[in-house]
């Protein structure tokens, strides 16, 4: 059995064990069974939920047994519950013990762990159910509320037309506290074919061979799309531009390349897809 254990602050797939995490679940020749391990994590952001959900969703999808060892920490346990992590994991037969954890606080998550396959449905998650829950809240100033309801859309579009992903995807956005403040997450996520080959099948977007953290900056320029279309390709490249100008983070997950704080580089962890995360910190809070 492979068993992947997660540390203590778990932020995302990035700082999992390398030996642990290498393994791919989309491998032809993957036949492992899984057990992710969470008991010793104190805190498990957003982007490391997805994570978990994406790998164990492909584990299953290959034909393998797969469980997932709750935290035994009693509010992080309660959070993963409230998110959907569990009962999302438990609909495609992850065996998981959530005996004993009690209800959390559910009024910081503007959408649950959502799963979808279809711009329509990435576009009625973003309209009917985060833009409404993010207005109603009172806590966004300006325009934020719309920056992340249209990042969201973007991303889940994205998805539904370029990831080929088995299992569709799947999305979470809350508001989070820290000690440094409030924020708000919004994350998307796939167990597709990852960037660097949804764009290779257009040749004019990677003219040479290239690895995955290098067209993870090829996507990010200004009127890039795979399909080729000059009416395409705004969307990371705006979501990242927006982000940047107020001074927030965009992260991204694609196979063994990765983003984080602007920097792209080569991961030692495969994260079997992509992820695409934006963090706001609301220093303008109502």
């Amino acid at each position: 059995m492979l068993e992947i254990r997660a540390p203590r602050i778990f932020a995302h797939a990035g700082v999992l064990p390398p030996q642990l995490a290498s393994r791919d679940p989309r491998d032809p020749d993957f036949t492992d069974d899984v057990r992710i391990d969470l008991r010793v994590c104190e805190f498990v952001y957003p982007p490391a939920v997805l994570w978990c959900a994406v790998y164990a969703a492909l584990v299953r999808h290959s034909g393998s047994a797969c469980e997932l060892l709750v935290p035994e920490n009693p509010g992080v346990a309660s959070y993963l519950k409230a998110v959907g992590l569990f009962s999302t994991l438990a609909q495609i037969g992850v065996k998981i013990d959530e005996r004993g954890i009690g209800a959390a606080d559910e009024s910081q998550i503007v959408l649950p762990l959502s799963l979808f396959s279809s711009i329509s449905e990435s576009e009625r998650l973003a309209g009917d159910v985060i833009r409404d829950k993010l207005s109603s809240s009172g806590k966004l100033a300006g325009n934020l509320n719309s920056i992340i309801s249209d990042a969201f859309a973007e991303l889940g579009n994205n998805v539904a037309q370029h990831a080929d992903s088995p299992i569709g995807a799947a999305g979470i956005v809350q508001f989070y506290d820290t000690g440094q403040g409030q924020q708000v997450w919004c994350v998307v996520a796939d167990g597709g074919q990852g960037i660097r080959a949804s764009m290779s099948k257009n040749h004019e977007l990677l003219p040479h061979a290239c690895d995955e953290w290098t067209a993870i900056g090829y996507a990010l320029r200004e009127n890039v799309s795979r399909t080729g279309a000059t009416d395409r390709g705004f969307g990371l490249f705006q979501i990242a531009r927006d982000y940047g100008a107020i001074g927030q983070n965009f992260i991204i997950h694609s196979g063994r390349g990765e983003m984080v704080t602007k920097q792209t580089k080569q991961s030692q962890v495969t994260f079997p897809g992509t992820l695409s995360a934006t963090k706001v910190l609301l220093k303008g809070v109502r």
